[in-house]
């Protein structure tokens, strides 16, 4: 009895080992495996932002609540009013979290599509697979672990020496600034929030990595496909992935401007600069790994004019041998080839190759990446705007994209 042939699609996972995950296996996810933080299946995502925020928010609300420094009390700056403290624990943290299965599992549904695609072909499959092994070692360094964490450890030293300088601290200065507050934000909450996006960033470097390595293979692009991507169209799914990341790294610098606005006497025409250096700077951070296939895809460009320009212009001569002067020509089937079709359809070909994206992603699929950054801009601009001018000033050049 003969068996049906395998299912492509279904193939990377058990032939192909395509089984990548980029959160899965490094030293800081075994950490919480071991507290029981994550379970024997999935993230458990609820659960880690729920430590997370009674760990770095919930504390320090308490001891500003006890002492009457979280309203307006004997407090000039109650803690209330320092959104860039709230947006870190309470918002941005849980986002990176969250973040964490987006991007896993958006990884996991574009790295099988190499082989379904064809892209990687069966020659190209035992490179491929030691890319990703490779991938997976730079995900579990230890070193990168110990980098960041000594880091953060500096980083948490000097804060101490500088607390009673440190403008995110001065509503604890009635309590004599070296408090519970001061040691537990300088010890505790923003030592947790560094770690978690310095992991973050270790990550799309992983990433980054990941993908100038694939593209290096020789991957077996085809020059007229209709995605403009050479086949690769699927990779623009991951920008949108690290989009939550960025909107809460967006949301804390949000916060910061919005208590200096309200309270300091910023100027938000003075924010319009550096707002767009930071839209500009994510987006292109977020587009870090596509851009690795930028010198295949234009290699790919202008090897597939050079190629195809040469034979459409050698069946171009053939056809007005043929057809307009009525010649006897041995064309070697040429003129009859299914897959050039009419002189109309080889118009298209060309015009198919001559619109390769040297970045494979579309505008639509950067412009939510582009929002995710913008959007925790309009309130700070709206303090001092009116929100309509604020919306334009921020989603203006958006909308031209």
């Amino acid at each position: 009895m003969q068996t049906a042939p395998p299912d492509r699609a279904a193939e990377p996972a058990a032939a192909g080992g395509v089984d990548f995950s980029l959160v899965t296996g490094d030293p800081l996810y075994r950490a919480q495996r071991m507290l029981g933080l994550i379970p024997q299946r999935g993230l458990g995502t609820g659960r880690r932002i729920a430590v997370a925020v009674g760990l770095t928010w919930l504390p320090l609300v308490l001891w500003a609540v006890w002492n009457r420094l979280f309203l307006a009390g004997v407090a000039e700056e109650p803690l209330a009013r320092h959104f860039g403290i709230h947006a870190r624990f309470l918002i941005a943290l849980p986002l990176f979290l969250i973040s964490e299965g987006l991007v896993d599992r958006t990884l996991k549904r574009v790295l099988p599509q190499f082989i379904s695609s064809g892209v990687v072909d069966d020659s190209l499959l035992p490179a491929f697979r030691k890319v990703l092994i490779a991938a997976g070692r730079l995900r579990d360094s230890r070193l990168a672990l110990l980098v960041i964490v000594g880091l953060v450890a500096l980083i948490s030293a000097t804060g101490w020496e500088e607390a009673q300088h440190n403008h995110e601290l001065v509503w604890t200065q009635p309590m004599g600034g070296r408090g519970f507050a001061s040691l537990w934000f300088t010890w505790i909450s923003r030592p947790l929030f560094l770690v978690v996006v310095l992991a973050w960033l270790w990550r799309l470097f992983v990433v980054t990595r990941l993908f100038q390595q694939i593209a290096n293979l020789g991957l077996r692009f085809a020059p007229t496909h209709p995605d403009r991507a050479g086949g690769i169209g699927f990779v623009e799914k991951i920008p949108a992935a690290f989009a939550p990341f960025f909107f809460g790294i967006a949301v804390v610098i949000a916060g910061r401007w919005a208590h200096d606005a309200l309270y300091h006497g910023l100027s938000v025409e003075d924010l319009g600069f550096p707002a767009a250096v930071l839209i500009a700077g994510c987006v292109l951070l977020g587009l870090a790994p596509l851009l690795m296939f930028v010198g295949p895809l234009l290699a790919l460009k202008r090897r597939s004019l050079i190629g195809i320009g040469a034979l459409l212009a050698h069946y171009g001569r053939l056809f007005d041998r043929r057809w307009m002067r009525h010649e006897t020509v041995d064309d070697g089937g040429l003129l009859g080839a299914p897959e050039i079709g009419p002189v109309a359809d080889t118009v298209a070909l060309y015009d198919a190759v001559s619109r390769i994206r040297p970045l494979p992603v579309s505008r639509t699929a950067i412009i939510p990446l582009a929002l995710a950054v913008a959007i925790p801009m309009i309130p700070v601009f709206a303090t001092q705007m009116p929100l309509k001018a604020a919306v334009m000033k921020l989603l203006g050049p958006l909308a031209g994209m």
